[in-house]
């Protein structure tokens, strides 16, 4: 440990302490000062290696617990649910008409002749089939989400344990701030004194503040993140508890609501795919004869349009011209360039050479 000057002391009790506003800017109260005291105390010792890890304990219980719940909801909630409820919508995707039998290869119209080849009893069995699966699906997403129900409580021990980082660190910045006052006050009353050992202190006192300076600039970053991440764990909080209203709204609203379309859809099915065959005969027949006469005037036009155009636009010419002519204009300058440069540098390269030998030629003594 490095020896303090005979005033280190005095100038410590005299530097100011931290005042109401420093105190009310880091969540702090009058009620911490004697805590903010008792971490000065560490910094008595102003070497680099105590300086540089000051501060480091604040955080750590936050970082394994976040690590530590991370680790659970990414193995458990996350990737387990999601995977289940896009099983939940693939399968529910499949509750389609189409498909169902040998597809029609008549082009257009293909898959309206497919829905009327459907049978009610296809319908009806891959219908029983699929609602099995969700229901076994929506039954392990159940699970899952009683989990994340847990979670839910330990978001509330986060930001506990949030808060009191965010409280420790202003603690430790507070005592920075004061430590730094004290060896600024010494530092200053140092100045002027041609005492090697106080010179030797002024270089440790130096150095201490750059890095102390560091250091308290870095807990001020960590409890601003401290400060951000509160908010954020509450959002993240209120998302875990709208993902299991959301899961509870599927399971009693949005899959019941699916079964019932689903038996109307059964009895309108035959009605409404011969609708649509009739219907998509005729626009078949329309939509044939419009694209085939846009695409006869649209070849004509452009046929007609090639036959007269110029092998080689007069645009084409003049843009070559004028690159060739800009061209010849820009080497130019760029060997006049390389001539003035050239002349500059052998003048350069005498005067470099002249001051070398004049260098080489000057006496050592004197």
């Amino acid at each position: 440990m490095t020896q303090d000057t005979p005033n280190s002391s005095a100038l410590a009790v005299a530097a100011p302490t931290v005042d109401d506003a420093t105190l009310k800017a880091l969540g702090l109260a009058q009620d911490d000062l004697p805590r903010i005291a008792e971490i000065g105390r560490s910094l008595e010792d102003i070497r680099p290696g105590n300086l540089q890890v000051f501060g480091r304990d604040a955080a750590a219980k936050t970082a394994a617990f976040s690590s530590q719940l991370l680790d659970q909801v990414r193995n458990r909630d996350l990737d387990a649910s999601g995977e289940k409820l896009g099983e939940v919508v693939r399968i529910a995707r499949t509750l389609n008409l189409d498909g169902l039998t040998q597809r029609s290869k008549v082009p257009v119209i293909g898959g309206l002749i497919d829905k009327l080849r459907a049978s009610k009893g296809e319908l009806v069995q891959k219908f029983s089939d699929t609602n099995r699966q969700i229901e076994q699906l929506l039954g392990d997403v159940g699970s899952q989400q009683a989990l994340m129900g847990q979670r839910v409580g330990e978001f509330d021990r986060m930001h506990e344990i949030v808060r009191e980082e965010r409280h420790a660190l202003g603690l430790h910045i507070a005592a920075g701030k004061q430590r730094l006052g004290e060896l600024r006050a010494e530092q200053q009353a140092s100045v002027g004194n041609d005492d090697p050992q106080v010179r030797i202190r002024q270089g440790e006192l130096d150095n201490a503040i750059r890095l102390l300076d560091k250091r308290v600039g870095d807990l001020v970053v960590m409890q601003h993140a401290a400060d951000q991440s509160l908010p954020m764990i509450r959002l993240i909080q209120a998302n875990a508890i709208q993902l299991i209203e959301k899961f509870n709204t599927v399971r009693d609203i949005t899959i019941p609501s699916w079964k019932r379309q689903f038996a109307i859809q059964l009895s309108l099915s035959e009605q409404k795919s011969a609708v649509e065959l009739s219907n998509a005969i005729d626009d078949a027949t329309n939509d044939l004869m419009r694209r085939n006469a846009d695409l006869m005037r649209q070849t004509s036009v452009e046929t007609a349009k090639a036959n007269q155009r110029a092998v080689i636009d007069v645009a084409t010419l003049r843009h070559a011209h004028d690159q060739l002519i800009a061209t010849v204009e820009e080497v130019r300058t760029i060997h006049r360039e390389g001539m003035q440069q050239r002349q500059q540098a052998e003048v350069e390269l005498a005067r470099l050479r002249e001051e070398v030998q004049a260098r080489l030629a000057a006496p050592t003594a004197g």
